[in-house]
């Protein structure tokens, strides 16, 4: 028979000693003993799964049972722990320890029996005193290695201590170890157990640890991983919410590994887990690229984090993002009123129409509701209710414009241009503030040559005066460093300003080519972040504020100034 100890090693148990794990044999031996002897309580824990052996834990139970044999003690008790920490888990919660205190306070024991004392806890500053209780209340504590620990002076009290110490001394380097390990077999890139993330499964591959046992490896579960990509790209390109994308994957009757039902904090991990990308990743310790564990790619990644960074509470007010709806609009989430500059929110209403041979006709249509006005609960001059096609179709007639102005543009004369643009601007920058420097160096040196003339009084400066103007002179010059360091970092810093005037580029160019075809959901997400907001006044008088990450690429609007386009609407109908 074998188990694993502590250390994860595999021990082989003689065919000699299994007997003694035959509860029938060992109460034939408990018959023969008088009815006078000892009481024994016997106490087993193991600190990991590993070492359980099925509801047994083998080695302790054999050598505590054989002890009490040779001693003639009576076992009156047995209680094992399985997977419990003596490092981490106070006595106080430990049913174990709490049973046989019980049972001591009662009387009922005269001994407990522990296979080494570290069995007991290995918490320096809690078990000595756990141990000491038990000798306090008349009952003996031995183990089948140490034998009894007494507590008869000053001496063993200090005995005592320093064999927990020891033990809580030998928990934090064995934690160390397996911590370090760990880290190195993530960093190279292997599985080192625990949850396996969605979109993955835990198979062998043929890979064995150092005792030459066979350890499991990550691999794609394909199925899986066509729902983690659906998930991504429905929080990065339609703006799906956790809750929503949750309850789309609990209609489809899709699980958890657990079992259990996704909520929206289910999604949010899945959105926030970096190793879908490539990499095995706890905690601080991130492993070489992987590309066979790839699901989805590095942008796409840093899309739907982006959206579920605009989605948060904390940016619930400055947010510019697609709002989820139930309906046919396209702006909730960045419509405004123009009039008290409240949000407004896009619904579904019924009009109802009386015809001239009076029968009333009903027509559910979008809206978009100033909400604030509806409710009185601003001063607000405009409409209360704006149907939301006429809005919609101003705002689409602005984005096709646009985006015919982006494709109908040279594409590397435009890119070429605007960055050359941003390279004369840092470059003007740097210089005007280099010359700023000199300046105030130089006035600094004249200020501090006219120290020796002041006290050979043969300057026009008082010596108050030219201590005023020293100080000056050295916080401007001070002021001036920090500028013009930050103006030589912005210089340097070219090649990432190039590249994030691509992005967005390719971005705006990408959106150019799909907007047409894209679902309702796409093209929410496409307007929030093309367009900053759109006002709507009274009379349809939409104002659309362009996204100044944007506006750059258009050949309209001056550099730096926010691009605003006003429209009215073709009628002039209006909803009260």
């Amino acid at each position: 028979m074998d188990y694993i100890n502590e250390y994860g090693e595999v021990i082989k148990i003689p065919v000699s000693d299994e007997v003694w794990l035959d509860d029938a044999f060992f109460e034939r031996e408990m018959s023969k003993l008088p009815l006078d002897a000892p009481r024994a309580g016997l106490a087993y824990r193991v600190s990991t799964k590993g070492q359980v052996d099925h509801d047994d834990i083998p080695m302790q139970k054999i050598e505590c049972r054989k002890f009490c044999v040779q001693h003639g003690w009576r076992v009156v008790a047995e209680k094992s722990e399985k997977g419990v920490s003596g490092s981490k888990v106070s006595a106080q919660k430990r049913d174990a320890i709490q049973y046989f205190k019980s049972i001591a306070e009662n009387g009922e024991i005269d001994i407990l029996l522990l296979y080494i004392f570290d069995r007991l806890g290995r918490i320096e500053s809690e078990t000595p005193f756990v141990l000491e209780w038990f000798v306090k209340h008349g009952v003996q504590v031995w183990s089948t290695r140490e034998g009894e620990q007494r507590i008869e002076n000053h001496t063993d009290k200090l005995l005592n201590y320093i064999r927990f110490w020891q033990a809580a001394g030998e928990s934090e380097k064995i934690a160390e170890r397996v911590s370090t390990r760990i880290r190195q077999l993530n960093s190279s890139g292997y599985y080192s157990g625990g949850t396996v993330p969605y979109g993955y499964r835990a198979v062998y591959k043929g890979r064995t640890n150092k005792k030459g046992l066979p350890v499991k490896d990550l691999e794609i579960e394909p199925a899986e991983a066509t729902i983690v990509q659906e998930l991504f790209g429905k929080t990065a390109y339609e703006g799906q919410s956790s809750y929503m994308l949750a309850e789309l994957l609990n209609r489809r009757g899709l699980r958890t590994h657990s079992g259990a039902k996704f909520t929206s904090n289910h999604i949010l991990r899945i959105i926030r887990h970096e190793g879908y990308t490539g990499y095995i990743i706890t905690h601080s310790v991130r492993s070489q690229h992987i590309p066979e564990l790839q699901i989805v790619d590095i942008e796409l990644f840093k899309e739907a984090n982006k959206m579920v960074s605009l989605r948060c509470n904390a940016n619930a007010e400055a947010r510019k993002v697609a709002q989820k709806a139930e309906n046919n609009t396209l702006l909730a989430g960045i419509v405004y009123c123009a009039h008290c500059g409240a949000r407004m929110s896009g619904f579904m209403h019924m009009d109802r129409y009386k015809l001239k041979n009076g029968k009333v006709v009903e027509a559910l249509k979008p809206k978009y509701n100033c909400f604030q006005r509806a409710q009185h609960l601003r001063k607000c001059d405009g409409q209360a209710l704006y149907l939301a096609d006429r809005v919609d179709a101003v705002v689409l007639n602005v984005a096709r414009e646009l985006f015919g102005s982006i494709q109908r543009s040279p594409r590397d004369r435009m890119m070429e241009e605007k960055i050359r643009q941003e390279y004369k601007e840092k470059q003007k920058q740097k210089h005007t503030l280099e010359k700023k420097l000199q300046d105030c160096e130089h006035a600094l040196e004249r200020y501090e040559n006219e120290v020796l003339k002041c006290l050979e009084g043969r300057s026009s400066f008082s010596e108050e005066m030219l201590a005023r103007l020293i100080a000056k002179a050295e916080n401007e010059l001070k002021i001036a460093r920090q500028e013009y360091a930050a103006a030589v970092l912005a210089v340097d810093n070219e090649k990432e300003i190039a590249r994030k005037i691509k992005e967005c580029y390719n971005h705006f160019c990408g959106w150019a080519e799909e907007f047409e075809m894209a679902s309702l959901a796409r093209k929410r997400v496409i307007l929030s972040q093309l367009f900053e907001r759109v006002e709507v006044g009274r009379g349809y008088e939409v104002t659309v504020h362009v996204n100044m990450s944007y506006q750059q690429f258009v050949n309209m609007g001056e550099p730096n100034e926010k691009m605003k386009i006003t429209q009215i609407s073709a009628t002039d109908e209006e909803v009260a």
